[in-house]
């Protein structure tokens, strides 16, 4: 009996050996199987992947970027056009800056001229500024702010630092009227710097010359010939720059004044020491 279950026990640890290897065999043929498969399926995802979802990602994604563009560049117009805004306001400063700097540059010249213009034979009063003109056809005269409780007095002499600009003929506490030389109305003694030539003249109707109405002697001058207040009358101060003599002609002569009418911005009431 022994010998036969031994030779029974023998034939089936080689059967279950066989049938292992075989077992072994197959699971490696189906896992190389497998493999080769995975390999296909996912080469064939990818492929598919890139010939159309990738393309169709692209045509979903596009509106997408565009309006992105068009948001980002909507910030950097935005950004621009305030950077713009600051930039002009920017100007408009500077350049309000550069018309006072200008102005006020332009206002130390004329109050520097006009303290060298000051002779030491006049006692200033006072250094005012236009404020408005009165000028009609009939008159020519303009507004300054200062008045009597600044000691300013009626028929003082108003002057500038080209000469003589007119008189004071009206005065309130803070303003006065200055009756300019140009005005048909006004009356000036005068006398010829080289010959001493006296006469007297008056404004003309274009308001740009003085004409001569009276002339002692009937010494005519020459043109050319420079003329300042005579002193004669007592209402001037002696000496102040008139202008100068532009022509002659039917026993009169025209002087045209150095005084620029249109451009008075400071002048100084002064009187005689």
């Amino acid at each position: 009996m022994a010998p036969k279950f031994k030779a029974r026990v023998l034939s089936t640890t080689k059967i279950i050996k066989n049938i292992s290897i075989v077992s072994i065999l197959l699971l490696s043929f189906f896992l190389v199987l497998f493999s080769k498969s995975d390999y296909i399926l996912i080469n064939s995802i990818k492929n598919f992947t890139s010939s159309f979802i990738n393309p169709l990602t692209k045509v979903v994604s596009s509106p997408v970027r565009f309006i992105s563009n068009i948001n980002n560049e909507y910030i950097q117009f935005k950004n621009l056009k305030f950077e713009n805004k600051i930039l002009h306001e920017e100007i408009i400063r500077l350049k309000k800056w550069q018309t006072l700097a200008i102005q006020n540059t332009r206002e130390n010249k004329v109050l520097k001229r006009l303290l060298n213009a000051t002779d030491n034979n006049l006692k200033l009063i006072k250094t005012a500024s236009l404020i408005n003109r009165n000028q009609t056809f009939y008159s020519n005269m303009i507004n300054i702010n200062a008045g009597y409780e600044d000691k300013i007095e009626k028929n003082m002499s108003a002057i500038n630092e080209r000469g003589l600009v007119g008189k004071v003929i009206e005065t309130t506490s803070s303003n006065s009227r200055v009756l300019l030389v140009n005005d048909p109305n006004f009356t000036l003694s005068i006398k010829t710097v080289s010959d001493e030539i006296f006469s007297i003249v008056t404004g003309v109707g274009d308001k740009k010359q003085l004409v001569s109405k009276f002339i002692k002697n009937n010494n005519m001058p020459k043109v050319g010939d420079i003329v300042v207040t005579s002193g004669t009358a007592e209402v001037f101060p002696v000496d102040l720059l008139v202008g100068k003599i532009s022509r002659v002609e039917n026993n009169r002569f025209y002087v045209l004044p150095f005084v620029d009418f249109n451009n008075i911005d400071y002048l100084q009431i002064v009187t005689s020491k």
